[in-house]
């Protein structure tokens, strides 16, 4: 049985996913994991901990990073690319999440960077990670070799966030859908990637 800790930032996810930032509340996130309110505490200090602890451990954009970066030669780099930029956008979506906590209590997700980092983690690894995943698979001649890594890296990742931000401020009607935009970051990558 998932233990309460899990169950909390299960229900972080999911309120997240389907309600949007907002709905965010100790009050919701206990209701959907069906447990008190005060409970939460038992595990976090603060609502801020819970959902900076939610994006560490649940959404799975940096892990499958860092497992790229371990396996260069195996698969397809172009469905690599796109696996990629699927999780990388279904993560940037959440963003206004993480920064609303930050805004809220910032010495909170400070500390939460800091223990991140300290790990291994945060946006700079996980781009560097991607940029030296490319790197590897350029030297196994799977990748061009006029090619710029970490440009490409920057240009997929930034692709996807731009979309996120576009999506969550102007909403889904107004954006191209996300299959789309996916579709036009990884060839856009993919053309300056590809080798001859």
């Amino acid at each position: 049985m998932t233990d309460l800790r899990d169950q909390l930032l299960d229900a972080v996810v999911r309120v997240l996913t389907h309600e949007g930032s907002a709905a965010v509340t100790t009050k919701r996130i206990a209701s959907e994991a069906g447990c008190s309110e005060g409970s939460i505490y038992n595990h976090f200090a603060t609502k801020q901990d819970l959902v900076a602890c939610a994006f560490g451990e649940r959404f799975r954009f940096p892990a499958r990073v860092h497992e790229l970066a371990t396996t260069p030669g195996h698969g397809d780099v172009h469905e690599r690319l796109r696996e990629i930029a699927t999780l990388a956008l279904e993560f940037y979506r959440q963003m206004p999440s993480g920064i609303t906590c930050a805004a809220e209590a910032p010495a909170v997700m400070h500390t939460h960077a800091e223990r991140v980092h300290a790990q291994g983690g945060g946006p700079w690894r996980s781009l560097d990670r991607l940029a030296g995943w490319i790197a590897d698979e350029q030297g196994l001649g799977r990748v061009a070799p006029g090619a710029d890594p970490h440009a490409a890296a920057t240009g997929l990742l930034g692709a996807c966030m731009w979309h996120a931000v576009l999506v969550g401020t102007w909403g889904p009607n107004l954006a191209p859908d996300d299959t789309t935009a996916i579709d036009r970051a990884v060839t856009a990558v993919w053309q300056g990637l590809a080798p001859a």
